[in-house]
């Protein structure tokens, strides 16, 4: 689209670096995230802020002083004032529930070395049931269990199972699945059983940066990798990817599903761009998806140049399906709206 297309964005700016970015998604009247900043110097920080209606500004709504670098932040489904946080405080990577109270952060739960080199938190996507995360390390994953005298691993894969463990994902349609990147392998766990479901190896000809379940199809994971490439799963025939795109010119550090719309894609890169993809650019068939095996050569992404720096996350807003907020190293947060053009495509 030309400019006119162009929608109006919101900026805000962090005081130093930052890596990480989450939609609060217990907040369901109004667009909001929690930033956090990794400054190996500085104090660092968490940044709640709000999308104004109208006015279209990002507004914070609070700043919390936060010890270490923060490098992964994932806000509760279910109460906006808590949220996981991952940080490195000299030396190892923990991870502390936090409680947001009268501009103070309150720790409920920290892992203080009982599981070490801590890369990601995922909230269990079961509604109600907000005491579950799954942590993952390096080298696993473990589902903690909060409910219970301050905290108990309820299950958790096994001595050498899981190495390289990237990102993972929990399906929010199927709770019994999570998926974990592992270097450039994804795989899926029954977390009933702790055993492996779906395997695909090498998913990607690098490491596998990023993997996300879709929100509204429970056999679709979307992955992002070192490769460049951008690749959607149909689980139940994994061995080829239904989409695979690539339109980025480095790392693929985030993939998020659209959490209304299956068919949208945000991916983010080291290349400094965000694209917004539309899988299904042709509605009429419905299984235009499927009938594309692994191809996506004639999907054209729409791009969006505002950061001048990597870009390492990109996070839907729960409380409005077409608004998106995504985060590049040098403190730049952007808050962006699907174009028009996209959205009559899925509407119409």
């Amino acid at each position: 689209g030309g400019k006119e297309d162009c929608p109006r964005f919101a900026m805000y700016g962090l005081p130093t670096s930052a890596r990480c970015a989450a939609s609060v998604g217990a907040c369901r009247d109004a667009s909001r995230w929690l930033v956090a900043t990794t400054a190996l110097k500085a104090e660092n920080e968490v940044h709640l802020l709000e999308l104004e209606e109208g006015s279209n500004r990002l507004e914070c709504r609070g700043v919390f002083a936060h010890r270490g670098e923060v490098w992964d932040v994932a806000a509760s489904p279910n109460d906006e004032n808590l949220f996981f946080t991952v940080f490195n405080d000299g030396g190892s990577r923990d991870a502390a529930l936090w409680e947001a109270n009268d501009g103070k952060l309150n720790a409920k739960f920290e892992t203080k070395g009982k599981q070490r080199d801590l890369r990601r938190v995922v909230w269990s996507p079961e509604a109600g049931i907000s005491e579950q995360v799954a942590l993952a390390s390096g080298d696993g994953v473990k589902i903690w269990d909060l409910s219970r005298d301050g905290g108990v691993v309820s299950c958790a894969t096994g001595l050498g199972e899981l190495e390289n463990v990237l990102a993972a994902s929990w399906n929010p349609l199927d709770h019994n699945v999570l998926c974990a990147s592992c270097s450039d392998t994804l795989r899926c766990l029954d977390l009933r059983t702790m055993t492996e479901t779906v395997t695909i190896e090498g998913a990607h000809e690098m490491a596998a940066r990023d993997v996300d379940f879709s929100k509204t199809n429970q056999h679709l994971l979307a992955s992002g990798g070192d490769d460049c490439h951008t690749c959607v799963w149909d689980l139940r025939k994994p061995s080829d990817p239904v989409v695979k795109v690539s339109s980025h010119s480095h790392w693929v550090w985030q993939a998020r599903f659209n959490p209304y719309h299956e068919q949208l894609l945000l991916t983010s890169s080291s290349d400094s761009l965000v694209q917004l993809w539309n899988l299904a650019q042709d509605e009429e068939d419905g299984n235009k998806t499927e009938a594309r095996a692994s191809s996506g050569a004639d999907l054209k992404p729409h791009t969006f140049d505002e950061h001048e720096d990597s870009v390492y996350s990109v996070s839907w807003s729960t409380a409005d399906p077409w608004t998106f907020l995504t985060l590049s190293y040098d403190g730049r947060v952007m808050c962006n709206q699907v174009p028009s053009s996209v959205k009559y495509k899925i509407l119409l």
